[in-house]
């Protein structure tokens, strides 16, 4: 065969462009500006967020009596402990109050369930209706004695038959 006979060329090709790798690179960079600009908003948006409120006790000591908390933060929570049935029950951070007869302590309250519920204790004339949200209540008792409290708006069956979850007790000195 001679070169005469062929019907293709001998001689390299030209090189081509790589135009595919500019677009790629154009793509990735806006996808990179993209997500830049998604974690600028997160990090905008959670900082401006109120942090929830603390879990801390103020405590008041009176002359020659018991520390007494003088305010009390606390949480409801649905589906948040769990119980003896393997399976998590709505729940108060706190459920124990100690209180001295006759004065008043705050309850900061962040109820995160989208339903109200109560510190409901009759004998100790007890009744806090607690709002979805973070709300401040005042718990007064008048007389001294260890009384049970519960919620009395309808959740959970087996956190409103146990201790601990949304029953507990107000001892008042």
């Amino acid at each position: 065969m001679t070169d005469e006979t062929h019907n293709f060329p001998l001689d390299d090709p030209p090189p081509v462009e790589h135009r595919l790798s500019k677009f790629t690179v154009a793509i990735l960079g806006g996808i990179a500006v993209v997500l830049a600009l998604i974690g600028i908003d997160v990090v905008a948006v959670s900082g401006a967020q109120a942090p929830p409120p603390r879990p801390i006790v103020h405590q008041v000591k009176l002359a020659g009596a018991a520390v007494m908390p003088s305010t009390v933060y606390l949480t409801i929570s649905p589906g948040i402990k769990p119980g003896v049935d393997g399976k998590l029950h709505d729940a108060f951070s706190v459920t124990n109050f100690d209180v001295r007869a006759g004065r008043p302590i705050r309850l900061v309250i962040n109820n995160t369930d989208e339903a109200p519920h109560s510190i409901t204790a009759p004998g100790a004339g007890v009744n806090v209706v607690i709002k979805p949200g973070v709300h401040t209540y005042t718990l007064l008792v008048h007389r001294t004695g260890r009384f049970v409290w519960f919620c009395s708006y309808p959740c959970d069956p087996y956190s409103m038959s146990h201790a601990g979850y949304m029953r507990g007790y107000i001892t008042s000195v």
